[in-house]
């Protein structure tokens, strides 16, 4: 699978690709203050509450086990809560499948002085820690189940939260963006052959092309640099070697 990461012209940048490494962050770090959709809340029904409570009624532990006595009012406040606090444990990176948006290359590379880098990552080794965004204008029905199985020691449900946590408003849409979530701020760091091409921005400088070509150049001999350029008619970004 390819995806493409958007680098503003500065340091930190640099810093990036010098430690083979993309950078993870909370969400309400992001630029979007929506992000994640976690500001809504979700709606649940007496059935769910039901099922989502019969969970808990002999639990050993006895702070969950007061779940089991709930009002349907305490559970709904209780499991939205939760999920707004997997926004403070949780980090992730942000890349898309797509090197050629004019808004992307404005917005996230600085405008057009920065670069991005194509990293074609191998499909048997995608794990729940990738997530694709799921654009939308409505939030999608919890699904109770897991959120109860989860509270329970069943950590294969974590993606299912993963799932939950990666959505956007459809105003996104554009961006094909996806996530690697990590556990907390951190670098998830990749093999040098992961990275296969460079984009340069239309208004680069040299200086930034010398620096990034260098530090790509010792992680990976075989990747290839392009020169990003305007089309007319229709106007839009092309690649050059």
């Amino acid at each position: 699978m390819k995806l493409y990461k958007y680098y503003p012209d500065n340091v930190n940048s640099f810093k990036s690709i010098s430690v083979r490494g993309l950078w993870c962050h909370y969400p309400k770090k992001m630029n979007d203050p929506a992000d994640c959709l976690a500001f809504l809340n979700r709606e649940i029904t007496p059935e769910e509450v039901t099922v989502f409570k019969s969970y808990f009624e002999n639990h050993l532990n006895p702070s969950l086990k007061r779940i089991f006595n709930y009002s349907n009012e305490q559970v709904t406040n209780f499991i939205n809560l939760q999920r707004k606090k997997l926004l403070d444990d949780f980090a992730f990176c942000s890349l898309s499948e797509t090197f050629d948006d004019i808004l992307m290359w404005s917005h996230y590379a600085s405008s057009h002085t920065g670069f991005v880098v194509e990293f074609e990552f191998d499909d048997s080794k995608i794990d729940h820690h990738f997530q694709k965004i799921n654009y939308t204008d409505y939030l999608p029905k919890l699904d109770i189940s897991k959120i109860a199985e989860f509270m329970n020691g069943k950590d294969e449900n974590l993606k299912y939260f993963f799932q939950d946590l990666s959505l956007k408003s459809t105003s996104w849409c554009k961006e094909k963006e996806w996530r690697i979530w990590r556990s907390k701020p951190c670098y998830y760091h990749y093999e040098g052959t992961n990275i296969k091409n460079v984009y340069f921005g239309v208004n680069s400088s040299i200086e930034t092309k010398s620096i990034v070509a260098k530090l790509i150049d010792e992680l990976n001999k075989d990747a290839l640099f392009h020169f990003m350029e305007f089309n007319q008619n229709p106007i839009k970004l092309v690649s050059k070697s």
